[in-house]
């Protein structure tokens, strides 16, 4: 196949990440992979990345763009799958009829924002949307009014088991009390960390110390929070994470990860990472949240009345020595990794193009 990909490369995110390794891992299996990405924003620094195997473009002008991606002098391609909700993201597939099948992947929670909202562009030439969850699929069909083809696929996270030794040692039960806990990701009033604080009286009764990973408009809040009811001993904001093997080191530090989001969510991948290192998780379960339930982990409803609940009975599972840490390291590996997910999106687009695997 010839396949050109559309995501923003000009700053890091699950967008990024998910573009260049489902380029990279398609590419590494005999596909013509060319990656365009929008301009960058501002004063952002033209910082894309150099790739060996997969040409990546930058289509900064409006020029490029109403002449049709991925270049003033647009080029076939079998098909087009475009990450994102930006109009130049969506509009420049359109733009370029030499494009045989256009995907859009719903990354997002498939929540519409407002009247005027470009994914409405599915309408107007995409044969097919794609959900990162079985929720944002459902929730994007409503909202959008979509009524052509649609299916789940996750989005790609960083796949640390390529990149780290995931060799899991063994790991006794910890006692009451003096669990771990991690947070990764935004700073942002809907991700529930304020809300989480405000509950320590009853979480720190399991929760020994929680280190907050990440940079957003939250953090001078959150600190101030931390500060005035006295929890600076316990509740740390670490800043930005490494990644790679540095970062899977860093999670299988942790006895468990925390997530009590109570906004719209797509499907965060910092899920993911956690169950590749044995880490298990309690998350809220707004949007594609729930498709990451599994035994050794612990996903509510979406009701964040539930979050608290989940985080005893998680203590507990792992106070008893409940919790399996390499069958959620394999529940991972089977429906998760960098292989599962390439094989399933190779399926699904040789399917959609007419082309079948050789």
């Amino acid at each position: 196949m010839k396949l050109l990909l559309v995501g923003y490369l000009h700053s890091e995110g699950g967008v990024k990440n998910h573009t260049l390794w489902l380029g990279r891992g398609l590419a590494a299996r005999g596909h013509d992979v060319t990656v365009a990405t929008p301009g960058p924003i501002g004063t952002e620094p033209y910082d894309l990345p150099e790739e060996s195997d997969i040409r990546v473009v930058n289509v900064a002008r409006i020029g490029q763009i109403l002449r049709g991606y991925p270049t003033g002098t647009p080029e076939a391609f079998d098909c087009a799958v475009v990450v994102g909700t930006g109009w130049k993201s969506m509009l420049g597939p359109l733009l370029n009829r030499r494009i045989g099948k256009r995907v859009f992947f719903e990354v997002m929670s498939g929540a519409r924002n407002g009247r005027i909202d470009p994914r409405m562009l599915v309408h107007r030439g995409y044969d097919v949307v794609v959900g990162q969850g079985r929720p944002v699929e459902a929730l994007f069909r409503q909202s959008f009014g979509w009524a052509g083809p649609s299916v789940t696929i996750p989005a790609l996270s960083d796949p640390l088991e390529l990149v780290a030794d995931l060799t899991l040692q063994p790991k006794p039960a910890p006692a009451p009390g003096i669990l771990k806990a991690c947070y990764f990701g935004r700073l942002a009033p809907h991700k529930g960390l304020g809300w989480l604080i405000e509950r320590w009286d009853t979480v720190g009764q399991d929760i020994a110390s929680l280190d907050i990973w990440g940079s957003g408009p939250q953090d001078v809040e959150l600190r101030a929070m931390i500060a005035a009811r006295g929890l600076v001993d316990r509740i740390r904001l670490l800043g930005r994470f490494p990644g790679g093997a540095d970062y899977a080191a860093l999670l299988q530090t942790y006895d468990l990860e925390v997530l009590p989001t109570y906004g719209a969510e797509g499907a965060p991948l910092v899920l993911l990472e956690a169950m590749a290192c044995g880490v298990p998780f309690v998350a809220n379960g707004m949007g594609g949240i729930a498709d990451y339930d599994n035994l050794d982990c612990r996903v509510t409803s979406g009701a964040l009345a539930e979050f608290v609940p989940a985080l005893r009975t998680l203590a507990d599972a792992l106070y008893a020595g409940e919790i399996d840490h390499k069958r959620l390291q394999r529940h991972y590996l089977e429906h998760f990794s960098y292989k599962a997910l390439c094989d399933r999106w190779e399926a699904f687009l040789l399917d959609l193009v007419g082309e079948t695997r050789v």
